[in-house]
């Protein structure tokens, strides 16, 4: 999701605040935008590794959700085409 949203402090509290994250997802979204890998995360923050992909998988759908009704949220990059070419 990193790679799929253009990150900045504007969007991520426009998502935050309309998604109503809770504590540990948010922990979550920040930690993996600031660059941690899944392993990190589920060891600093007491997690397993499932739980972390399935908080992710649970952000990813909140977004999904929420972007419909913001005018600064932009749509998630769906395909890796797109990805590719923003990193590239």
């Amino acid at each position: 999701m990193t790679n799929q949203v253009p990150w900045n402090k504007i969007i991520l509290e426009e998502f935050i605040n309309l998604a109503l994250l809770t504590k540990d997802e948010e922990m979550i979204l920040r930690t993996r935008i600031y660059g941690w890998t899944v392993r990190e995360q589920a060891d600093r923050l007491n997690m397993s590794v499932s739980s972390v992909n399935r908080m992710i998988k649970k952000i990813k759908n909140k977004y999904d959700e929420v972007e419909k009704y913001s005018a600064v949220l932009p749509p998630r990059k769906s395909s890796e085409k797109e990805t590719y070419l923003d990193e590239n």
